[in-house]
């Protein structure tokens, strides 16, 4: 089965909109690095209702297996201990798996 992947995340306050963006980018740069990863959607929030988070992304998987080696990928382990985690003031990962679920082109 394949596996969806989300996180959502709110930005420190003393950061700015073009760190968001910034952080963004390096989503996508994780897409290049870990071949695992299937497709990215990324984006900023702009629903009122988001209880605070201010970005997020999903990616595919195409099962539990590959999920777990893109989690504990250098590339992963490295973006979110130097570059995510001390720009973040909250974080929510949500994943889920889907069956006959034709896996999208990369962006």
């Amino acid at each position: 089965m394949a596996i969806i992947h989300i996180v959502l995340f709110k930005l420190k306050p003393e950061l700015s909109e073009q760190d968001g963006k910034e952080l963004l980018m390096e989503i996508i740069e994780l897409k290049k690095k870990v071949p695992e990863v299937e497709t990215v959607q990324l984006g900023v929030n702009f629903n009122p209702r988001s209880k605070g988070f201010t970005h997020g992304f999903t990616m595919t998987f195409k099962n539990k297996d590959a999920l777990e080696t893109y989690d504990k990928s250098e590339a992963h382990v490295d973006a979110v201990k130097n570059y995510l985690s001390p720009r973040l003031e909250d974080l929510l990962i949500f994943d889920y798996e889907v069956e006959n679920f034709s896996i999208p082109r990369p962006l």
